[in-house]
């Protein structure tokens, strides 16, 4: 049963990944660049209400839980800031790597110095792995020509906005014991949502804001779908991480996401599978297997 939670969990991420793709690719805003707030504010709100509501709204954090919400809300926002400006000044793979190397090294490095989880040589070797399948997925597209110093800065704030968020994910859960999910999920995306709001208030007044969510029904329905698989598993990773270590779980979910991820590309928008992506894929699956044993 437990199994078949992580496996679902996977499957939760992968989607969000695959309908805010759908959402972007369909954005019919005035503007290009509402996309991403719009979504921001969007995404947020449906998953800070709809995680509100089934726990009866009931919000009672304590201030641990409340400021390691608030502070990811930050991450969240940084994270979104950070791709924009990294996207348009240079390589989409290098950027990707950037990413996922923050969001799995940086909670497998906290949680062995500051909450003594131990790893097993295999799980580690499974991490290792991991991480060079990255690499070999996106090694074909990577391009280091001409990229400037603002392209590097804005990828180490990703590797440090999906590493931090994910830390503290973890942090919480491992510090809680499991309470509070409810009201961790709940503030991080309701404060994502109000400062991404605000923050498009102040840039371009209330017209531009409004203006964002002429997005058309096709990307209205990509929001909704993702906001509903994102809420899925930022409320399932949390209770995952109360039974399997940091160390374990967000490879397994970084690492799943990945391989479904280049699935959905080869079957949906007809990207080649070339044989170093079929290296990569074959590697991230043997490194979670590893990680699992």
């Amino acid at each position: 049963m437990f199994l078949a939670l992580v496996i679902f969990m996977v499957f939760c991420f992968s989607f969000q990944t695959l309908f805010t793709k759908l959402y972007t690719a369909s954005y019919q805003g005035p503007d290009d660049s509402l996309a991403t707030p719009t979504f921001s504010i969007s995404y947020g709100l449906i998953i800070g209400i709809a995680t509100l509501a089934v726990g009866g709204f009931t919000y009672a954090p304590s201030w641990p839980t409340f400021l390691m919400g608030a502070f990811n809300a930050g991450m969240l926002i940084l994270f979104n800031s950070s791709m924009i400006n990294a996207c348009s000044r240079g390589s989409y793979s290098f950027l990707m790597i950037a990413s996922m190397f923050g969001a799995i090294l940086m909670p497998v490095v906290v949680a062995a110095l500051f909450l003594g989880e131990q790893i097993s040589l295999m799980q580690g070797s499974g991490i290792v792995l991991m991480l060079i399948s990255l690499v070999a997925m996106n090694a074909r597209s990577i391009s280091f020509k001409g990229n400037s110093g603002a392209y590097y800065f804005w990828c180490g704030m990703l590797f440090l906005s999906n590493g931090l968020y994910s830390t503290v994910t973890s942090l919480q859960a491992n510090l809680l014991n499991g309470l509070e999910h409810t009201e961790m999920v709940t503030t991080v995306y309701l404060c994502c949502a109000l400062a991404s709001a605000a923050a498009q208030l102040i840039r371009g007044g209330k017209t531009r804001l409004v203006q964002g969510f002429q997005m058309g029904k096709k990307a209205a329905v990509f929001m909704v779908l993702a906001a509903v698989f994102a809420g899925l598993g930022a409320n399932i990773i949390l209770y995952v991480l109360t039974r399997l270590n940091a160390s374990v779980t967000i490879p397994i979910s970084n690492g799943g996401n990945l391989v479904l991820s280049a699935i959905y590309s080869a079957v949906l928008f007809r990207e080649k599978l070339t044989w170093d992506k079929l290296l990569g894929i074959v590697f991230a699956v043997a490194s979670i297997v590893m990680i699992s044993i």
